[in-house]
């Protein structure tokens, strides 16, 4: 992929982008059918828990957006709330709120399940009630 960017080369970087995409697409589709299954039935809620803080202790503030929205979209009912309420323990109120809006985003017409399932996403964004 570097290669094809770099010689700005406009087909090499689209064929490039396409093989990368279908042995990402492949990756994650096994770690959904696998590892994520093997992380949900062996390591309890507490220690996913920790290691979601650890990992998002890394992630400079200003990717929070751009990751909010590529991982809500995959991600299905269970484990958007699962995922959202991990976020809500590791964070302070005035430090998770701010991200509502953005999850709000991510989810579109998903976001109605989602305050269903937590009601204080519904009313509880730094900058009032969601739309």
């Amino acid at each position: 992929m570097s290669n094809a960017v770099s010689a700005h080369d406009a087909l090499q970087t689209a064929r490039a982008t396409a093989a990368f995409k279908f042995h990402l697409d492949t990756h994650l589709a096994k770690e959904d059918a696998h590892l994520f299954r093997i992380i949900r039935e062996r390591v309890s809620v507490p220690d996913q828990i920790k290691a979601v803080g650890t990992m998002s202790s890394t992630m400079p503030g200003n990717r929070v957006p751009e990751f909010t929205a590529w991982i809500y979209p995959l991600l299905d009912d269970d484990d958007r709330e699962n995922f959202t309420r991990a976020l809500q323990m590791l964070m302070p109120w005035e430090v998770f709120a701010p991200t509502i809006p953005l999850i709000h985003q991510a989810t579109g017409d998903g976001f109605a399940e989602l305050t269903r399932r937590i009601p204080e996403l519904a009313n509880g964004n730094a900058d009032g009630p969601c739309p």
